[in-house]
């Protein structure tokens, strides 16, 4: 499997990467601009409480200067302490170990209490300013609550219109398969490139359209030449059976008949190659079976195959029941029954070969030493396996090209020492070949 493209199960949707491509960026730049947003807010939020304490505690000094009764703060979330220098004795417990330098501290003294400290010197004595900050705390909480949700809403929002947008950037590919399956119409000169809305897309329908045109005319040519070889090969095909006809009725020795009999066989072998072939090639083979005589159809293979498998010793039997029918094309099931039958005949390396019919399942058996289809999955087309030759080969290209084109199933089944079994489903006179071999 190495170098296959993956089945399309396993393959990641293209919408869907987009989608959650979109989101996951836009998800990432929100989420970078709340984070920015808070950390400069936060930074804001500690300069100014820096400053107001420190404004604040110039301000008490000042006024412990003139009154120390009026020294202390206003405000219910700041208070004031004073002590004389090494005195610590007048500092509540959580300040004593502050040491007294000028400047701003941050203290925790309890889980969910937050103080900001200025100190500064005046004299002899030390001012402490105790600044309760939890109402910036709250407001800084609830900042964070607005950007979260922010950002939950942008992810939610970005999650709604990404189907969407990926949607519009896909559709010129959807639009372009349904084209190219025929599921819709093309533009109205018939060209892809004209449902393509963007540069990528059109660049792709624009090789697109080559390669129908290219296909188009490799097509043509391949019908054309079709028609040709159906029509100039009737007419020298039908002259030899006319002078092969003839050579029978002249006095020709018991060696001589045979050679004619062996040049009507490859004619006869010629003729169904092609009619059958250049069907394949037409793509009219579904369209071409008919009600047919299975039992007449495998007693004439069998007969064409005989004086080669009388060679071999090898007895080949047939096991239709007479009046047995099927839906198919002649020619095509000719083909495939003589290379079947030839095969087992040449490289089965038994003594026995039979056809059989049961419930629309056509089965070739022989009783040869077989091969292991599954240690040795190229035995059935190179004959490693089958007793030398050339195998299968080409005859089983040819047979699943048939097959595939008639809508026939074909399975084969073989082991070591117990032969091979090939088994051909189809279709009834009446009934569809709805049916694999078992």
């Amino acid at each position: 499997m190495n170098g296959q493209v993956p089945h399309s199960a396993h393959r990641p949707s293209l919408r869907r990467q987009l989608a959650w491509s979109f989101a996951a960026l836009a998800l990432a730049v929100a989420i970078a601009q709340a984070a920015l947003v808070w950390f400069t807010g936060y930074h804001a939020e500690e300069a100014m409480i820096d400053e107001i304490t420190a404004e604040q505690l110039q301000l008490s000094i000042a006024q412990y200067r003139l009154d120390p009764a009026r020294a202390q703060p206003n405000t219910p979330d700041m208070r004031l302490y004073v002590t004389n220098d090494g005195d610590r004795s007048a500092l509540p417990p959580y300040l004593r170990d502050l040491p007294q330098v000028s400047g701003s501290h941050e203290l925790h003294p309890d889980v969910g209490i937050e103080y900001h400290v200025a100190v500064a010197p005046d004299g002899d004595r030390w001012f402490y300013l105790v600044y309760d900050v939890a109402d910036h705390e709250r407001r800084q909480r609830n900042v964070i609550v607005v950007l979260a949700a922010s950002v939950a809403m942008i992810a939610l929002a970005v999650l709604a219109s990404g189907s969407w947008l990926a949607t519009r950037l896909t559709g010129d590919l959807e639009r372009l398969s349904f084209a190219v399956r025929g599921d819709s119409t093309t533009g109205a000169s018939g060209k892809f490139a004209e449902l393509a809305r963007h540069a990528e897309s059109a660049e792709l329908a624009r090789a697109l359209d080559d390669q129908r045109c290219r296909l188009d005319a490799a097509l043509a040519r391949e019908r054309a030449f079709s028609a040709a070889a159906s029509h100039e090969l009737r007419t020298p095909l039908m002259r030899a059976a006319s002078t092969l006809d003839l050579l029978r009725t002249t006095g020709l020795d018991e060696r001589q008949r045979a050679r004619v009999d062996q040049l009507g066989a490859s004619l006869t072998e010629i003729t169904m190659l092609t009619a059958g072939l250049l069907r394949v090639a037409r793509g009219g083979m579904q369209a071409a079976g008919a009600p047919l005589d299975l039992r007449a159809l495998t007693d004439e293979v069998v007969a064409h195959l005989e004086p080669e498998a009388r060679a071999r010793s090898i007895a080949v039997s047939t096991k239709i029941p007479q009046g047995t029918s099927g839906a198919a094309d002649r020619d095509a099931l000719w083909i495939v029954l003589v290379n079947l039958l030839r095969n087992a005949i040449r490289h089965s390396g038994g003594t026995r070969v039979s056809v059989d019919w049961s419930d629309g399942v056509l089965t070739v058996l022989d009783d040869g030493q077989g091969f292991d289809a599954a240690r040795d999955p190229g035995a059935r087309r190179q004959g490693t396996s089958t007793g030398g030759g050339d195998g299968f080969g080409l005859g089983l290209s040819i047979v699943e090209r048939i097959c595939e084109a008639a809508g026939w199933h074909l399975t084969i089944d073989s082991a070591p020492g117990r032969g091979t079994r090939v088994a051909l489903a189809i279709a009834q006179a009446g009934h569809p070949a709805d049916r694999r071999p078992a």
